[in-house]
């Protein structure tokens, strides 16, 4: 089965918001306003709305169809962020784990250096299953 590659747009989205989302000192610049990485996945849908809102406060009140159609981009932009910040966490949760396992457990006291990850656990304990 041969792999269709992925579309270069969506490639360079999906780095530029791993790369915000995985900087933790990182801060995003929108017009005025700094937002941090943590309030990101909450801000970025959230955007969808924030011109027909000025819209509706500045020029004329805006209809109901106008504020459904913000719906979908702010549904799937929620989504997609969700789904990246989560994949990134368990990324940075299986290295921290390997990363225990192969260095940090040793610095402890030897009744702990006995312990091991909970990813260790978990793979161990699927083999004894089989």
């Amino acid at each position: 089965m041969v792999m269709k590659s992925l579309n270069p747009a969506y490639l360079k989205l999906r780095r530029r918001v791993d790369a915000v989302l995985s900087n933790p000192a990182r801060r995003i610049e929108v017009g005025p306003l700094y937002i941090r990485r943590n309030d990101l996945i909450t801000a970025i849908p959230f955007a969808a709305f924030a011109p027909l809102i000025l819209f509706h406060l500045l020029v004329i009140p805006l209809p109901w169809t106008a504020w459904l159609l913000a719906l979908p981009w702010a549904a799937t932009s929620g989504i997609f962020l969700g789904w990246r910040a989560g994949r990134l966490i368990r990324a940075n949760s299986i290295k921290s784990a390997r990363d225990y396992d192969r260095r940090a457990r040793f610095r402890l006291p030897p009744e702990y250096a006995a312990s091991e990850s909970l990813l260790a656990h978990q793979r161990r304990k699927r083999r004894t299953n089989r």
